[in-house]
């Protein structure tokens, strides 16, 4: 299993959703992430997202902190199905996109 993937599965048992995020002492969420590097500055920016995230105030994703294109794009793809209304640039977003291009049109 990749770093990434054994990081994720410990954040997501840390953290199962938003509001455990806000909850949860930055310094365990850094402990978690630590091997990602960067880990003050993403643990803070995941609780901020969290806290924008349940605000329920926003009506675009990128409304989120620190969500900006790649996450937008990936949003549209995965989360509300709107896949063709993007363009994305990240090399990996596109060969999906392509993917989906190829087989729903």
């Amino acid at each position: 299993m990749a770093n990434a993937e054994r990081v994720i599965s410990k954040l997501f048992t840390l953290c199962p959703n938003a509001k455990i995020a806000t909850e949860v002492a930055t310094e365990e969420i850094e402990k978690v992430i630590r091997s990602l590097g960067l880990h003050r500055k993403r643990a803070v920016m995941l609780q901020r997202l969290s806290q924008d995230y349940l605000g329920e105030s926003w009506t675009h994703v990128t409304q989120l902190h620190g969500v900006g294109k790649y996450g937008a794009d990936a949003y549209a793809i995965f989360c509300t199905g709107n896949w063709d209304l993007v363009r994305p640039i990240d090399h990996m977003l596109v060969k999906y996109w392509e993917f989906l291009c190829r087989l729903l049109q």
